[in-house]
């Protein structure tokens, strides 16, 4: 918004003031900038500065720019082209409304807008002002009294009056301030009696005796607010809050880097949180949580503990990593081989139970079809004893001889009890003479 306000701002302009070399000047600015060679920003704090830096660049060619063309509307107002110099400082207060400068302009180029005679109506509104701050003046209102001949030095540079009478009213301001600032001192407000004597300072930059005093007080102050910050960096450090207490420590060193106290609270501190971060390495070391204890060292290492014998103890921890880890890819690898030789015994013992039954199944299998053949060589043994037999009673039968005839033929059927012609026999001689003779 601002870059578009300038650019119209710039472009509204006469051309005899875009050729001004002031314009030149910051464009060289820029050129200069551009050869600048800024290097590699990586922490957080060169960024916070390099952003801080480019800001207050920027404003400071804002400001060069607008003075330009600030100057250029007080020539346009001096040449009685009230018209042109307000359309200027409308510009500026636009891009930066608290340019007073341009407001005072703005306001008298309102005044005059219409002026026959331009010269006549300037010096008479130069003299309004002066008169309005003498009555200001008199009613004791020095601050806008003070205004007004401001406001008639600004339009009027060289009017010795207006001059006068700022300067005298300044310095009694400048006097009301230095006494509230020592009526703040004695009663131990020394940022208020700063405040006041910096006001001072601003509208007296001679004051006597002025320098000296905020010099004093600036010191004091900065002892008192040093004192604070190191009370609460100890309580911090009470409580528990380590880092919290060091950057409070850090800020007092930092408005006063030869403070004792808090130079010797710090190192205290950082010895003792570096010894607590070693000793908990060490324990975490010996319970093999080597990862832990090497976070342990280097946050002891940040805390100012010794960097050489931080990094043995993170070489040792390294090094029994990887002694550990050999030992268990040996002890893995040594499982593996006997898992292994066990599968393998395993399946050669199967494979033996398996033979062996095998073989036993076979054996039983070959026992009994011998069996089975023995049993059939017996039951045809029997058969042809059997059919002897049978021959026998025959033979007797044919004698007469009933009773060996029976004998015979019932030995035939206990050797065979399937002869039919035994039975056949035997089943005459039952039918014919019944169980004897």
């Amino acid at each position: 918004m601002r870059l578009l306000a300038m650019t119209l701002l710039l472009a509204a302009a006469p051309a005899w003031a875009q050729d001004d070399p002031r314009a030149e000047e910051a464009d060289g600015v820029f050129l200069d900038m551009a050869k600048l060679n800024l290097g590699t920003i990586t922490s957080e704090d060169d960024k916070k500065k390099y952003i801080y830096t480019i800001q207050l660049e920027k404003a400071r060619l804002l400001r060069k720019t607008l003075k330009g063309v600030y100057e250029n509307a007080y020539d346009l107002y001096r040449r009685g082209d009230f018209e042109g110099a307000r359309d200027l400082t409308s510009k500026i207060l636009a891009v930066d409304p608290a340019y007073q400068d341009a407001d005072i302009l703005q306001r008298a180029t309102i005044e005059l807008k219409g002026s026959l005679k331009p010269y006549a109506s300037e010096k008479k509104l130069i003299e309004d002002r002066f008169e309005e701050g003498l009555d200001l003046y008199r009613q004791g209102r020095l601050v806008e009294a003070t205004q007004r001949w401001e406001e008639a030095t600004k339009l009027a540079p060289n009017n010795l009056k207006a001059r006068w009478w700022l300067k005298k009213a300044r310095g009694e301001l400048a006097a009301e301030h230095f006494r509230r600032g020592q009526k703040a001192y004695r009663q131990h407000r020394l940022r208020e009696c700063l405040d006041q004597w910096y006001a001072a300072m601003v509208l007296n930059p001679r004051y006597p005796g002025l320098v000296p005093a905020i010099a004093k007080v600036e010191a004091e102050a900065r002892e008192q607010d040093s004192n604070e910050k190191l009370q609460t960096a100890l309580n911090l450090y009470g409580q528990g809050f380590i880092d919290e207490s060091l950057r409070m420590l850090d800020k007092v060193l930092e408005t006063g880097p030869g403070n004792t106290k808090a130079q010797k609270l710090q190192s205290e501190i950082r010895s003792e949180m570096a010894s607590q971060h070693a000793a908990q390495g060490r324990k975490l070391y010996e319970t093999r949580k080597y990862d832990e204890a090497v976070a342990e060292w280097k946050k002891a290492v940040a805390y100012g503990y010794d960097q050489r014998a931080a990094d043995q103890l993170v070489a040792r921890a390294k090094e029994q990593v990887r002694r550990e880890e050999a030992a268990h890819r040996r002890s893995a690898e040594m499982a593996k081989v006997k898992a292994e030789e066990e599968k393998r015994q395993a399946e050669e013992q199967a494979k033996a139970q398996a033979k062996a039954e095998a073989e036993a199944k076979a054996a039983a299998s070959s026992a009994a079809a011998k069996t089975d053949a023995s049993g059939a060589a017996a039951a045809e043994d029997n058969r042809r004893q059997s059919q002897q037999y049978y021959l026998s009673g025959m033979i007797y039968y044919q004698k007469g001889d009933f009773e060996k005839a029976r004998n015979e033929w019932s030995h035939a059927i206990q050797l065979d009890p399937s002869n039919s012609d035994a039975k056949a026999g035997l089943e005459r001689i039952n039918n014919l003479y019944g169980g004897g003779r």
